[in-house]
């Protein structure tokens, strides 16, 4: 029989002695703790033990915060048999069932309260209680303590008012983000992390199998038929933003890149753009528009049909686009469709079919089935009533909603009641039967859906396995938005502890100098005390704890093959949980601008000096730079790239690889600015006709963020760049990647070069410059025919030359068309309206300097169509 915990305020007999236990007790102790423990491993009894202790001293009293009706009563009920008070002494619970006027009394005379945050928060405001004579304040599923959260609110009143007071925080998960859990810790004066996952060894002996199992299901034809007009709709809509420069994600269409979207039209918005005003509302129609697909592949019928009628419900003014929305003949007929409609899911007929099973094994199981809406809920309790010995219970929250009521905290109790003692053996719940709540008996676990969040999985999970083995099935819809969420939970999962440390290790804490120093009014029934059974007991698991194996020490000669590697010594003195770059292994060679040398041995290193072996600093490929670059990093960067550079002035572009490959690069801001003032057209004509293999180098990574243009004219131009001049434009973040980009292009032009006979480069020169043939006797002919054409034609210079007027009129009319294609970039403009345009300012460089009053002069042009084209091409802001 297991060893039974003692303490002048637990009751005899109900806390088993754990070593886990005892050890988080001891941390608890010492100073304010946030407490991560498994769900199913007892952080109850912690929390009570803690109480025990805390209210030996007289006077203090203590409070526990529950976020849900159902986790205050529970919690009231384990106080109630757990705690030994004095006869005077009461524990009672508080929520919003109880009203303001009685509650004052109630905080009087309590000596415990259980209540929810909300309830605690607005007495504190209202001045009904104080929190400075509060021994203990206890805060259950603390994850919850960040932003407006009322949790978050009462630990900033205690804090004001009880300055130091202990704080126990529980929650089995946390999350996976370290922002959150260093607020859960401000928020709550948190000193102390104690931390253990899964596997830790003081918890092995107490752990009951849990088996998890991802189902993945087909998604009926119909439900697909149904879909497909809206991703259809939700295509076209977001290839729009796409073209405005709003929906940058490549691939599927995701809640994520549509979340990115709304903050860029913000931005557009804030900036008085317009055009931003419609973006919004098409990104609104999208965001519901992907729900509604989501819910149609992952829910079913059900689900689809309460998000349709819950559309506007939430308050009482509905905003004009749900309206809108709603009206849509499509939604309508899909809304017409629906409520016609059988569940015709195969998640619900999956859910049937292993409920069955179960009972059909273990006719005495007790099964719980998670479901994000009540719909979903209702259907799958309607189908489950079918099965012999299956008898279904709903729970759900609290609110009523148009065709679904909710349940009073009474008929939750009931609920839950009813499933611990047998009457209902499956409990079909939403998010609210999620977190915290203690069922015993549950063997198995359904969860129609995956969720992202990684606190609502753990949770989730955490109501089976709590004290015998379970099973947890997750439905996952096949080709949907499931898997996605699926692989998120996962990953976030697998994060949550690394956050957890990282986040230890930043704050610190209170180091307890003796462990089980705060263990002294606990003892065992065997009359051990508390802290000898906890050494005693991390002795006896010590070899199963990879960090208390004492090490078997050989002594052996030292060997230099023995001798460590500098990334193992790395390893051993990096703090736990912490990972180094050596985790992130390259299959490619590095890129890296200094590198280690090679070791050389002596012995080898004579023979090279007296073979006078020659080293050259480079492999002598040679570029040309213009002497504007001379002193700049491009110049320090190709060297260190082993490239001979040689400093020239070059009439056009800024880099020359070889007679047929010149490199013109530029900044972002420079981009923009030729681009605002007319200059990048002219630019591009110089640079292709100075080389065959002309490059534009764009370097810097906020070419699409300068407010000055909008980014649709930047695509618009970057398009004319490629298509209409066939001048290829290659990105890179910085002057170190434009280098490595030059120095791989060199070598290749070299190489390319080497492997060519003298005739073969003369023709490759006379394909490449038709007027520089190598043919001496073709160059006597052509000196002849130059001086007899110079008698008859007037002698002229470079035909590209800058210096000279304007273009000639086949230019002209070419670039005239360019700047068309780019005006009819701009939404509302067509042809016809871009010629007319284009009559009056003929280049881009004279429409961006045009008023507003000019603009709207446009014959067929509103004033908001010429405010739109002058804030995307002039780029006033």
């Amino acid at each position: 029989m297991s060893a039974m915990i003692r303490h002048d305020l637990l009751v005899e007999g109900t806390i088993e002695a754990r070593a886990y236990q005892l050890s988080a007790l001891d941390h608890c102790l010492s100073a304010s703790t946030l407490l991560v423990l498994p769900t199913g491993m007892g952080k109850t009894p912690i929390e009570v033990m803690v109480l025990a202790e805390r209210l030996r001293d007289p006077g203090g009293r203590g409070i526990m915060l529950a976020p849900t009706n159902a986790l205050v009563n529970q919690h009231l009920s384990d106080l109630k048999n757990l705690l030994a008070l004095p006869e005077n002494q009461e524990i009672v619970a508080l929520t919003g069932a109880v009203p303001p006027k009685k509650r004052q009394a109630i905080w009087e005379s309590a000596k415990i309260v259980v209540a929810t945050p909300q309830v605690v928060r607005n007495d504190v405001q209202n001045g009904v209680t104080r929190l400075d004579d509060v021994a203990l304040l206890i805060v259950d599923e603390a994850h919850r303590a960040t932003g407006n959260h009322a949790m978050a609110q009462v630990g900033d009143l205690f804090a004001e008012q009880q300055p130091g007071g202990l704080v126990i925080a529980a929650t089995a998960s946390p999350g996976h983000i370290e922002a959150d859990i260093h607020e859960v810790c401000e928020r709550l004066q948190i000193v102390n992390i104690h931390a253990r996952p899964s596997g830790d060894s003081l918890l092995e002996p107490y752990a009951t199998g849990l088996e998890v199992n991802d189902v993945v299901v087909e998604v009926p034809d119909e439900l697909r038929l149904l879909a497909e007009p809206l991703k259809i709709w939700l295509e076209r809509i977001v290839d729009r933003l796409r073209r405005l420069g709003f929906y940058t994600r490549q691939g599927h269409i995701t809640a994520g890149g549509l979340q990115e979207a709304q903050g860029r039209i913000s931005v557009s918005i804030g900036n008085g753009e317009s055009i931003g005003y419609r973006a919004a509302k098409d990104n609104g129609i999208a965001l519901r528009l992907n729900n509604l697909i989501s819910y149609l592949l992952c829910q079913g019928v059900a689900a689809s049909r309460e998000y349709l009628s819950r559309m506007g419900q939430d308050g009482k003014e509905v905003k004009k686009s749900t309206k809108e929305f709603a009206a849509d003949p499509r939604i309508h007929q899909l809304k017409e469709t629906l409520a016609e409609m059988q569940e015709v899911h195969s998640k619900v007929t999956m859910v049937r079919r292993m409920v069955r099973r179960q009972f059909k094994e273990s006719p005495e199981s007790r099964i719980i089935v998670f479901a994000n809406f009540r719909d979903t809920v209702e259907e799958i309790c309607r189908i489950l009533e079918g099965i012999e010995g299956a008898i279904p219970q709903r729970f759900v929250g609290q609110a009523s909603r148009e065709g679904s009521s909710g349940m009073s905290q009474k008929e939750q109790l009931e609920s839950l009641d009813a499933f611990r003692s047998g009457q209902a053996n499956v409990l079909v719940a939403t998010s609210v039967g999620e977190e915290g709540l203690d069922v015993p008996n549950a063997d198995l676990v359904i969860s129609y859906e995956p969720t992202g969040s990684e606190i609502r999985t753990i949770q989730r999970r955490g109501r089976t396995g709590r004290q015998r083995a379970g099973t947890v099935h997750r439905l996952i819809a096949k080709d949907t938005r499931d898997e996605g969420a699926l692989a998120a939970a996962k990953f976030r999962e697998e994060r949550m502890f690394r956050s957890i440390q990282q986040v230890r290790r930043k704050r610190g804490g209170a180091p307890i100098r003796t462990e089980g120093s705060h263990l002294d009014a606990f003892s065992l029934d065997d009359g051990t005390s508390a802290a000898d059974f906890l050494r005693t007991e991390s002795e006896r698991l010590a070899p199963e704890l990879d960090d208390s194996v004492a090490p078997t020490v050989i002594l052996i000669e030292p060997t230099v093959e023995e001798a460590p590697e500098p990334k193992d010594i790395a390893r051993k003195m990096r703090p736990t949980g912490q990972i180094g770059l050596d985790a992130y292994p390259s299959e490619t060679a590095s890129n890296r601008l200094i590198v280690e040398a090679p070791v050389i041995e002596a012995e080898m290193l004579l023979q090279s000096i007296n073979a006078d072996a020659h080293i050259p600093d480079g492999d002598g490929v040679i570029v040309s730079i213009d002497h504007r670059e001379e002193k700049s990093a491009l110049a320090a960067r190709l060297r260190q790239e082993g490239l001979t550079v040689e400093v020239v002035s070059l009439p056009v572009g800024d880099v020359k690889i070889s007679d047929r490959i010149l490199i013109e690069r530029k900044g972002t801001r420079d981009f923009v600015d030729s681009l605002l003032d007319g200059r990048l057209l002219e630019q591009a004509t110089r640079l292709v006709s100075a080389a065959p293999r002309a490059m534009l180098i764009l370097e810097g990574s906020d070419l699409f963020q300068h407010r000055a243009v909008h980014g649709q004219a930047i695509m618009g131009a970057l398009a004319t760049l490629t298509f209409d001049y066939g001048l290829p434009v290659v990105t890179s973040s910085d002057t170190a990647e434009t280098a490595r980009f030059i120095a791989v292009s060199a070598r290749r032009e070299s190489k390319m070069l080497e492997h060519l006979s003298e005739n073969a480069q003369a023709r490759l020169r006379a394909a490449e410059h038709p007027g520089h043939v190598s043919n001496d006797a073709e160059n006597e002919a052509i000196d002849a025919a130059d001086s007899a054409a110079d008698g008859n034609v007037d002698s002229c210079g470079p035909i590209l030359d800058a210096t000279t007027g304007p273009l000639s009129e086949a230019r002209q009319r070419e670039a005239h068309g360019i700047t068309r294609s780019m005006l009819e970039q701009v939404p509302g403009i067509g042809p016809a309206l871009a010629s007319r345009i284009l009559d009056r300012w003929p280049t881009m460089a004279a429409l961006s300097t045009a008023s507003d009053e000019e603009i709207v002069q446009i014959p067929g042009l509103s004033v908001n169509l010429a405010q739109e084209i002058v804030r995307i091409l002039h780029g006033d802001l």
